[in-house]
């Protein structure tokens, strides 16, 4: 399956990673819940992903040009995903 989303990860204490190209909002939910279990930080609110709607190849593009800098889409995420306290995956559009 091609990728819908470029997916930003941000984890307390581990910081905001690269873009990840994901299939679907349940595949990234999943791998923030994922990342989020890990001992050395532990689930919070405070972990989130950001999506972004790919719309062309250009964006996968500019986003791995841009990786470890920065987010090079200027309008804001399509979809923030974030953890409850308990883990729970919230949709935010």
């Amino acid at each position: 399956m091609s990728p819908r989303y470029i997916a930003y990860f941000t984890i307390p204490f581990s910081g905001s990673g690269n873009p990840e190209p994901v299939a679907s909002i349940r595949q990234a939910a999943d791998q923030l819940r994922t990342r989020a279990r890990d001992p050395r930080t532990g689930c919070t609110e405070q972990s989130f992903a950001d999506l972004y709607l790919i719309t062309d190849e250009q964006m996968l593009a500019e986003a791995e040009e841009m990786a470890g800098v920065g987010v090079p889409f200027g309008d804001g995420p399509d979809l923030r995903i974030t953890l409850g306290p308990r883990g729970g995956a919230r949709i935010e559009r």
